[in-house]
């Protein structure tokens, strides 16, 4: 029996937005997946502190993805007392379940980045990649021997593989970013439309991104 291949979503999420859901829907869908697990960073390695605290980031994913029945939230980087790394959430998610698969979802900004990911290698050795593609970003003309043995054309050939595939998927141009939100509601702007309704509640309610909480996350 073929086991299940899930999709690991990672991010600050801060906060998390309609680009979010919709180009992690449309990869779910044109990849076959079982699923996608929303996994929020505490303190991600390679990037700035977020604005919100873990706490509320959790909560808005998890209010973002109810309803929708392929995605899940996992809060286990959270709870941790450590930076964020992903090769110790995918240790851990197998030895909770497993019987699955997993592929790590990111950009292609990231994958390039991924050999200066804490254990990379075993990383490629533990797990598929899915790589998203905006307009303006390509394959490189010279890649890496890992990454030009694992590279497939099809998301059927991660099939009879345990890990080390890599797909490349074009996704619609998604111009909404975190930041741009952050910044409207520092400015006063109304970038309502941007984030789910339950998620916009949210962060009126706790006051969220305003010149003070985003000089002193709680």
């Amino acid at each position: 029996m073929t086991s299940p291949l899930y999709g690991i979503f990672g991010g600050t999420f801060d906060p998390v937005h309609n680009g979010h859901i919709e180009t992690v829907s449309s990869v779910l869908k044109s990849c076959g997946l079982a699923g996608v697990i929303f996994v929020p960073t505490a303190v991600p390695p390679h990037r700035h502190r977020p604005a919100a605290s873990a706490r509320h980031r959790v909560e808005m994913v998890h209010l973002a993805i109810a309803g929708i029945a392929e995605f899940d939230l996992d809060d286990r980087e959270t709870r941790r007392d450590s930076f964020s790394y992903t090769y110790d959430t995918l240790a851990s998610l197998k030895a909770d379940f497993p019987t699955r698969k997993y592929c790590l979802i990111l950009g292609m900004d990231a994958f390039l980045e991924l050999e200066s990911w804490y254990r990379w290698n075993d990383l490629v050795a533990a797990v598929h990649f899915i790589v998203m593609c905006r307009p303006g970003w390509c394959r490189p003309a010279r890649v890496p021997r890992w990454w030009n043995d694992g590279e497939i054309v099809s998301s059927h050939e991660f099939e009879p593989y345990h890990a080390g595939k890599i797909l490349l998927v074009d996704v619609a141009p998604n111009p909404v970013s975190a930041t741009e939100i952050r910044y409207g509601i520092s400015r006063g702007i109304d970038v309502s439309p941007l984030v789910a309704e339950p998620v916009w509640e949210y962060i009126c309610k706790n006051k969220l991104y305003t010149p003070v909480n985003l000089s002193d996350p709680t």
